[in-house]
């Protein structure tokens, strides 16, 4: 980097002056690297929050009734003695303290691999799944109901014979909660293959409740054009950022706190009225 001092001018913006960072000592490059880390990770949450309806900076209410999932409420700390403990964040902290780095990276870490999970299930025993572009939670209950009815109303040797009005009245209201699910219909042939696909969403349903303090659509999310895949690498591409900034801080501690940056508080970090970083830097 040619001019460190002339970047993390731009970064910071044409009202700021850059010469205590200069002041410190500190490498700028590294510090320039550092910032430039940060307003990467608030374009992430940008993104996910624009495509996918959720906020990944946290507020301490959202990250205390996250801790209802062992693995994020469970940590193990060292002691003098170097015996393990295992500590209870729910505990520990108050509902209102800040959320920490640390803390989000561990959500982040959970819900990657809840999410992986998901994708993983739906490419390997789902890759042909036939309701999945029109599937919503509120569905549920009701596509149960009408496949449970009309697998009743099939019979092993007369098959609708003596139920097809029935029948098709069900297909009828099947039809209009899938209507562009053309290979799920007629429900009366199909019925074998949604009833075994309906596993797939209800495990979805399961790790939404599990998410619900995120207020996560998983069904929404498995509708996007380009599937998880992309929430996937946008939550590990910030969990990647966050530690960067971690690592990177210790050679730059005095630029951290210069700027605003408090790795005990991720609200700054994600606040350009607290901490005033342009995105063109």
């Amino acid at each position: 980097m040619r001019d460190p001092k002339r970047v993390l001018k731009k970064l910071l913006g044409p009202e700021a002056d850059v010469e205590p960072f200069a002041e410190t000592g500190e490498p700028l490059e590294q510090t320039v690297e550092m910032f430039r880390d940060v307003v990467q990770c608030r374009n992430i949450r940008d993104y996910v929050q624009d495509q996918f309806g959720f906020d990944l900076a946290l507020s301490p209410g959202v990250f205390h009734r996250l801790l209802d999932i062992p693995q994020i409420n469970y940590i193990e700390t060292t002691k003098r003695d170097l015996e393990v403990e295992t500590v209870s964040l729910k505990v520990t902290r108050s509902p209102t303290d800040p959320v920490s780095i640390a803390n989000l990276n561990s959500v982040l870490r959970e819900l990657y691999a809840s999410l992986y999970l998901i994708q993983e299930r739906v490419s390997k025993d789902f890759p042909s799944a036939v309701l999945i572009s029109e599937m919503r939670s509120e569905h549920m209950d009701r596509v149960q109901q009408l496949v449970k009815t009309i697998s009743v109303l099939h019979g092993d040797l007369t098959g609708y014979l003596l139920t097809g009005w029935k029948a098709g009245k069900i297909e009828k209201e099947f039809l209009a909660l899938f209507p562009n699910s053309k290979k799920a219909h007629p429900l009366r042939s199909t019925f074998p293959l949604i009833e075994h696909e309906l596993e797939l969403y209800r495990e979805i349903l399961k790790a939404q409740d599990k998410w619900q303090a995120l207020q996560l659509d998983l069904f929404a999310i498995i509708r996007h054009p380009e599937g998880i895949r992309p929430l996937l690498e946008n939550i590990q591409e910030m969990g990647n950022r966050l530690w960067q900034i971690i690592y990177q801080s210790s050679n730059i501690r005095q630029c951290v706190d210069l700027v605003g940056i408090d790795f005990g508080d991720i609200q700054p970090l994600f606040d350009n009225s607290q901490v005033p970083l342009n995105p063109l830097g």
